[in-house]
């Protein structure tokens, strides 16, 4: 296996992924469309994100337009280039060819390989300036050199562009210092120092908005790590820990075989952890440290799965090296085989449901991965049909994931405004112009988005309609529009309200982060 057909293989996935955005049912999801309202207002930070991320939209928009290609054009190229990086890490490792291929291939037939290329999320960027840094670190163990400890806080400082779990890379480059007797040449506390420092610029765009802004993303960050504002699970309960589903979710993301593998390989070898090949050494403990403290923090909080995403470069080079080295490699190529064909069907589930495909076996809609991503492209005629005149009227809702998917998928693609009815915590719309702003004295149209069965809900346009009344002089309830069927079958609806003269009136703007 060489290096030309693992760039064959990604040439291959691109066209793929190209092919799905193009032509396939999966729409931006809420978040895409969030990060898509950022990159319309370039800034230097925004509400619960680094402003990597919109800067990243906002390149491949101003090339290909507000689309969804021009959305997740970059992401593709990430999802290029990460492999490509991880195979150049392996060959610093000093892995054989062969396992220097597969440590590529079996990241890039991942489900976090694809996600990665396919979607437009911060992961993807971060995880890449991850690697590049690791790559500086496993070049320096290899040469029993110190680490370029300015390189290193470079390469954290543009990640944390993207997210700010990056800087956990310094605790593993300080716990090596204290575990690993064989890289005393890294013990610079000087040059240690300036590396920190380097890395912090990357968070000046950040905290340079956040000084006008109520320092909004710390808060938020800090809210949710502590539970968020659930009323019914608060910060550190018994019914906020998630361990089984945070491993479950670590499992999906490798691929399960290849996530079985890994734990055979870290049961196997790290118990003799210092008799390893020393770079094997530090990405086999480096990523099963991340890996067991998210485990650990699943035990008395409630842990997203992608929280650890960064702990799998280094993963899938030590898996890479142990099946090759241990005779698993029959066992590694079936998982990449199998995470292959389960991830080409999943994402074929949206366009089996909607064209009534394997009808005498059908697809549960409950378990389409991609409920929060379909039925989009069908938004801008619904709402025409309603009567909503772009040039005159406004679209708004109480959600800001439906106001960011309004905002891009709506006729003209006009900004939508999020009216907070249920006194939820605040969100970037927060610190925008709002509807008092701009649009008292106007008409406009909220809009509901629903799965079954709360679509079906007998009680749940009555509840909106008194919800609406204080802030206008009249609303009326249009009714629920299909959005996407799945064998036939109305599965998601947007319940559509026509709200004529605003008074504007707001909510009571809570708190809450």
């Amino acid at each position: 296996m060489t290096y030309k057909t693992l760039i064959l293989f990604l040439c291959v996935k691109a066209a793929a992924i190209l092919l799905l955005i193009t032509y396939g049912e999966i729409g931006l999801g809420p978040d895409e469309a969030q990060y898509w309202t950022w990159s319309r207002h370039p800034d230097w930070g925004y509400y619960s994100k680094p402003p990597g991320i919109a800067w990243e939209i906002l390149l491949g928009t101003s090339v290909f337009g507000n689309t969804e290609l021009g959305v997740r054009i970059l992401p593709v190229a990430i999802g290029f280039a990460l492999p490509l990086a991880l195979f150049f890490l392996a060959k610093q490792v000093r892995l054989s060819p062969s396992a220097c291929f597969w440590s590529a291939i079996c990241f890039a037939a991942s489900p976090l390989g694809i996600l990665s290329s396919f979607l437009a999320i911060t992961d993807g960027g971060m995880i890449l300036f991850w690697i590049l840094a690791c790559i500086s670190l496993v070049g320096s163990v290899q040469r029993k050199e110190q680490p370029h400890y300015l390189l290193l806080g470079l390469y954290i400082g543009l990640g944390a562009l993207f997210k700010w779990p990056i800087y956990s890379l310094w605790l593993i480059v300080g716990g090596a210092w204290l575990l690993c007797p064989w890289i005393p040449s890294w013990r610079s506390l000087r040059n240690f120092a300036f590396g920190i420092f380097t890395s912090f610029l990357g968070l000046i765009p950040s905290v340079y908005w956040n000084a006008t802004h109520e320092w909004a993303t710390f808060k938020h960050v800090l809210a949710t790590l502590n539970g968020g504002h659930s009323p019914e699970i608060g910060p550190h309960t018994a019914t906020a820990a998630n361990p089984i589903e945070f491993l479950g979710a670590q499992a999906l993301l490798v691929s399960p075989i290849l996530f079985i593998l890994l734990l055979l390989a870290w049961g196997r070898t790290l118990p003799s952890f210092k008799t390893l090949p020393k770079g094997i050494a530090l990405c086999g403990l480096s990523s099963l440290a991340l890996v067991a403290f998210g485990a650990a923090a699943a035990c008395t909080m409630k842990m997203q799965g992608n929280w650890l995403v960064f702990a799998y470069p280094t993963a899938f080079v030590f898996l890479a090296w142990y099946a090759c080295e241990y005779g698993k490699k029959k066992w590694m190529i079936a998982g990449v085989a199998l995470s292959i064909v389960l991830g080409t069907i999943v994402y074929a589930i949206p366009s089996i449901q909607s064209h009534q495909l394997l009808a005498s076996w059908q697809i549960p809609y409950k378990v389409n991965p991609f409920r929060h991503n379909i039925g989009w492209n069908n938004l801008a005629s619904v709402l025409t049909e309603a009567g909503y005149q772009p040039d005159k009227d406004f679209l708004f809702a109480d959600k800001y994931q439906t106001t960011s998917i309004l905002s891009f998928y709506g006729p003209q693609q006009k900004q939508a405004y999020f009216l907070n009815l249920w006194e939820i915590r605040k969100n970037q719309f927060s610190f925008w112009p709002t509807m008092t702003d701009e649009r008292v004295g106007k008409r406009g149209f909220f809009i509901v988005v629903e799965n079954v069965p709360q679509l079906n809900s007998e009680t749940l346009s009555e509840k909106y309609l008194n919800k609406l009344k204080p802030y206008f002089s009249q609303v009326h309830f249009i009714g629920t529009q299909p959005l996407f069927h799945a064998y036939g079958k109305t599965v998601k609806g947007a319940l559509i309200y026509e709200c004529e003269g605003y008074n504007g009136k707001m909510p009571i703007n809570p708190e809450k982060y």
